[in-house]
């Protein structure tokens, strides 16, 4: 609840002064890499994977629908709807939810991705929450792998983040 209220955060804002959440998740049991995008408006979680195979999507969803519960609980104890301005009664996406309701997940489709036996989940993961940052769609025709591999490269030379 400290990060929701913008307590212990690099950015130190609050959540009920955005309308998106990136939040970067890590499946441990398939050791990847994927993107949720938490929106108020929609109340729902968009979810960003680069991979697709018989039986990840279940190791993925049973990951994200643990936030998916526990995050509006703790948006509840905290007040954020009512800091956020959001009306229960009103509002077309929270009227018929109660406001500890789980959010939606939504599988994003049509998306770059990676090649199977690949370990560039993280920079699929990392050109999506770019993209979406600077409002563009992520565009599977035009997704450049090596591109943001020697953009990364170069700022972490600049930053003398070095071996």
């Amino acid at each position: 609840m400290e990060y929701i209220n913008g307590f212990r955060m690099h950015a130190a804002m609050p959540w009920h002064t955005v309308e998106d959440i990136f939040i970067l998740v890590n499946i441990k049991k398939k050791h990847h890499w994927v993107l949720a995008v938490l929106s108020f408006s929609e109340r729902c979680i968009f979810l960003y994977d680069s991979y697709e195979s018989s039986g990840h999507y279940a190791a993925v969803f049973a990951e994200i629908e643990k936030i998916a519960k526990i995050i509006p609980l703790c948006l509840q104890a905290c007040d954020f709807y009512v800091k956020k301005g959001i009306d229960h009664q009103s509002h077309p996406r929270y009227k018929d939810k109660e406001s500890s309701d789980m959010f939606d997940v939504l599988f994003q489709d049509d998306l770059p991705q990676q090649s199977s036996g690949s370990l560039d989940c993280g920079v699929f993961m990392v050109m999506y929450a770019e993209c979406l940052s600077y409002g563009h769609k992520v565009i599977a025709s035009e997704f450049d792998l090596n591109a943001p591999r020697t953009r990364y490269v170069a700022l972490l030379w600049d930053y003398e983040i070095r071996k």
